[in-house]
């Protein structure tokens, strides 16, 4: 018995949503009212065949899109969010829709490629010392050493997180993380500072290893990340051998000697060392007045020697599926009922132009490379 094919309106409602457009802004492309757009998305009224192509053109994607149940949406409650209540409700609907979509990519690359398992370990960690343990112990499993870290954002893909980047225009979202079967982490491309942009992908490491089952947002979870955080890029036993004495002055040659080494801020150095004792509060509060006052507030003095870092995994997992099942993006973007301009809005590059730019050349495949 063949299974009869209906419009799910759940589907039209994240698609409206991961393109940024409220009710209002969708029926008013489409010359109809918000009512009607609301009674296609709760399935009291059916679609018709031109208003599907309608609803295709205008969502970037396909009308098989919307004949598909929608399964495992993503929840808020499973979002760790930076602060929840400041953030428009509009904002944090498309980030969640952003997720519940990337999954759908995702889910159909793991059924077809062997991706990096889960590896993020759940410790439970409420004190200082426990939290400072819980970063150690993430390094040990993780192989990491106890030197900098090349690449935080292929840390988290090897241990089996997705990082996509979210283009944005809006600064309530730096990042996020979703905890997920496969995590998932979002990071907002409008920051300017490659060593926040890795300290931001730390607290997204921090939600996902300390807070698995917890309600996050507020001051005492958010601290608790930044210290995992700062736990985690730079450890306790090498940062005090490496931090020279200070007895008064700051040594701003020796924080910057450090922020490069390190690949961090020099303002995540100075929070570094007064939290392990190596300089006094006088000192600290001095160092960030300094920071502010020069113009550093956002960006400092030798980001450019630290590299911006992209996400790799989900890029290379579609080139190799393209490659190993002689399929094209065209091919693929059918099979996800997706339009390619968003599916590269998911992953967060113009992969499909790459990928047609070397179709002749060999592509990569999916490995742990070393971090």
């Amino acid at each position: 018995m063949m299974r009869e094919v209906i419009f799910q309106g759940a589907k039209l409602r994240v698609a409206r949503l991961i393109n940024g457009w409220t009710k209002a802004d969708l029926a008013e492309n489409l010359q109809v009212s918000r009512q009607f757009i609301h009674a296609l998305e709760i399935d009291e009224k059916p679609a018709s065949q031109d208003m599907v192509a309608a609803l295709s053109l205008l969502l970037r994607v396909q009308p098989s899109f919307f004949f598909e149940p929608l399964s495992n949406e993503v929840r808020e409650d499973e979002c760790h969010f930076r602060s929840r209540k400041s953030m428009p409700d509009k904002v944090a609907d498309q980030v969640i829709s952003i997720g519940t979509v990337l999954e759908i990519l995702v889910r159909f690359l793991d059924q077809k490629l062997e991706l990096p398992v889960n590896s993020f370990p759940s410790i439970e960690a409420h004190s200082t010392e426990e939290i400072e343990q819980a970063a150690e112990d993430c390094r040990k499993q993780w192989g990491l050493g106890a030197g900098p870290i090349a690449n935080m954002c292929r840390v988290l893909e090897n241990a089996g997180a997705i990082v996509t980047l979210f283009s944005g225009s809006r600064h309530e979202v730096d990042a996020l993380s979703m905890a997920r079967a496969r995590p998932l982490v979002i990071r907002n491309t409008l920051k300017q500072s490659p060593g926040r942009q890795r300290f931001d992908l730390a607290h997204e490491c921090a939600h996902l290893v300390i807070h698995q089952g917890i309600s996050t947002g507020d001051e005492l979870t958010e601290n608790q990340a930044n210290r995992f955080a700062s736990a985690f890029l730079m450890p306790k036993n090498t940062f005090d051998r490496e931090f020279p004495a200070m007895p008064s002055r700051l040594d701003w040659q020796a924080i910057y000697s450090l922020k490069v080494r390190w690949r961090v801020s020099a303002k995540a150095i100075l929070r570094r060392a007064y939290d392990l004792d190596l300089i006094d509060a006088i000192q600290y509060q001095a160092g960030n007045r300094f920071l502010n006052q020069s113009g550093q507030a956002k960006t400092e003095r030798f980001d450019e020697k630290i590299s911006f870092e992209e996400p790799e995994l989900l890029k290379t997992a579609i080139a190799t599926y393209i490659q190993a099942f002689s399929s094209t993006p065209a091919d693929l973007s059918s099979q996800l009922g997706m339009s390619p301009a968003l599916i590269e809005q998911l992953v967060g590059k113009t992969i499909f132009r790459e990928i047609s730019k070397n179709m002749a050349m060999a592509l990569p495949t999916i490995s742990q490379e070393s971090q």
